[in-house]
């Protein structure tokens, strides 16, 4: 909880210790985790979570909410709420009004929904304003920027709660996981989530074209996107909208290119010339740098060769 003292203290303590005992160039924090509300509606690549058990009362939640003038009874009743909306979705049961209807009446009858929502995501704002705080006090001169969970690629509800703009006010760095080749299987895993909640009136196929819509996609049909996995334009737009969103400021954003992230069976895998695009790509989009992810033990020899090509094609080594 990024309201625990405890926990704070011990990575406020934990990237102290980085920063004073070991001769390092920078510190990337990461977090892959989304709000309760949007865990307890299922819009999240990773599908299927227990409604009932997505968001944190505990007492210095309780106690910060209630400084900010929040229900927190009424917060938690309307949690209850959404977990029997979501719990009627996923049996097939379609509210008699329709299922965007019945999220949005819940959002009106427990407007602390939105106000523990806000609760979570300015929490964990100022928490990474103090982590940033901890590290610049210690050795000024070191970097530190944000993993970017690569959910925010399917969403337009965590997208708009990680505005760029925002996070560059404590960021030398942004990275977002743009990791191209499982992303279509990811996607599909999302739509299947949100059709057990706020989309629960359309058909998959549907959901999905809705999303290219919101987020500016241009990719494959449903049935062949796990197999595809999301372009290279893909990678290029969303390095684009990330580089405008800190435009003005000194933040810098270093794309992660996907190199051989573990796929489950059906999803796209890396290959040299699909590492080649993703690279250019990501520069094409204006990107300061790139880091080639997740984890080099992961990769393929063949296809991180992909990546020197792109750079040696690009100038750049």
């Amino acid at each position: 909880c990024y309201n625990n003292p405890l926990y704070q203290q011990f990575t406020l303590g934990l990237v102290e210790d980085y920063a004073r005992s070991y001769e390092i160039g920078g510190i990337m924090w990461g977090s892959e985790r989304q709000s309760g509300l949007l865990n307890a509606l299922s819009l999240s690549q990773s599908s299927g979570e227990d409604p009932g058990r997505t968001t944190c009362f505990c007492e210095f939640c309780q106690k910060k909410g209630r400084n900010r003038g929040i229900d927190v009874e009424r917060a938690r009743r309307g949690f209850g709420e959404v977990e029997n909306f979501v719990r009627e979705g996923r049996a097939g049961r379609r509210p008699r009004d329709g299922s965007f209807t019945a999220f949005w009446r819940l959002l009106l009858n427990y407007p602390e929904l939105m106000a523990w929502e806000n609760l979570w995501v300015s929490s964990r704002h100022e928490f990474q304003a103090a982590l940033h705080a901890r590290v610049k006090s210690i050795n000024p001169a070191l970097q530190v920027g944000w993993h970017v969970w690569q959910n925010l690629s399917f969403s337009p509800f965590q997208r708009a709660e990680e505005d760029f703009a925002g996070l560059a006010g404590f960021a030398d760095f942004i990275r977002p996981a743009l990791y191209n080749n499982v992303a279509g299987g990811r996607f599909v895993s999302f739509v299947k989530g949100a059709q057990s909640s706020v989309y629960g009136d359309l058909s998959p196929e549907t959901i999905l074209n809705l999303l290219y819509r919101q987020l500016n996609y241009d990719e494959a049909p449903r049935d062949k996107l796990a197999a595809t996995g999301l372009s290279a334009d893909y990678v290029e737009r969303e390095t684009r909208r990330a580089v405008e969103g800190v435009a003005g400021r000194a933040t810098q954003i270093w794309p992660g290119v996907g190199i051989d992230v573990p796929a489950e069976p059906g999803m796209a895998h890396s290959t040299p010339e699909s590492v080649s695009r993703a690279v250019k790509a990501a520069f094409k989009g204006g990107a300061h740098g790139i880091i080639l992810s997740r984890n080099y033990v992961e990769m393929k020899p063949e296809n991180l060769s992909g990546a020197g090509a792109a750079l040696r094609e690009l100038h750049l080594i």
